[in-house]
């Protein structure tokens, strides 16, 4: 469904009607309880809170966990995950509040409040929903401007972004410089260890 999901995008495909769940729907219970497990599986390794918005893949591993949680009638699950999800894609400068990615995940995070009876906030991210669908055509300068008035109420967490983007401009680069200098740590290290087990 992810798949589908994102080819539709690739090639500017209308995706307003598009449920990811109907993917979901006919499988016995017993099987999607196998799909929840290997979900968890490939998503032990990092936990969502470690997850970066350049984690592409574990981001899509999430995505598709807090589908299969929510399917299988564990909102709870599902919001936690899809709250970190919806917070990463907004402060991302490659999809931001606006993105229709963004959106399909706030919607997945309202569906999963109101399986909870949590109805207040599922009614404060409609209202995000509805005002970000309107400053979607805007453009990117609008982005900058709806992520203010999207999260007043910061149901999504995002407001720490804004603060942050006033009072420290330049922590993303700081950011992506510490990630690329970890990367090089990483390597280095893999580097020395393989090097003894040959060497010795």
């Amino acid at each position: 469904g992810y798949s589908y999901y994102k080819e539709c995008c690739d090639h500017k495909v209308d995706i307003s009607s598009f449920d990811i769940s109907r993917t979901l729907t006919g499988l016995k219970r017993g099987v999607l309880a196998d799909l929840v497990k290997v979900g968890e599986d490939a998503t032990r390794r990092t936990p969502i809170i470690m997850v970066q918005h350049y984690n592409e893949k574990q981001i899509r591993d999430y995505f598709a966990l807090a589908n299969m949680y929510l399917h299988y009638g564990l909102p709870a699950k599902a919001e936690y995950i899809l709250r970190r999800i919806v917070k990463l894609r907004s402060e991302s400068n490659d999809f931001g509040p606006c993105h229709a990615e963004t959106l399909l995940q706030m919607e997945l995070l309202r569906k999963s409040l109101r399986c909870q009876h949590k109805y207040k906030s599922a009614s404060s991210i409609k209202n995000q929903i509805t005002k970000a669908k309107i400053m979607q055509p805007r453009g990117r300068d609008a982005e900058q401007l709806s992520l203010s008035e999207l999260c007043t109420t910061d149901s999504c967490g995002a407001i720490d972004y804004v603060c942050d983007m006033i009072l420290d401009p330049s922590k993303k680069e700081r950011q992506e410089e510490k990630r690329k200098a970890d990367t090089v740590e990483e390597s280095r290290a893999l580097w020395l260890k393989e090097r003894r087990s040959f060497f010795s």
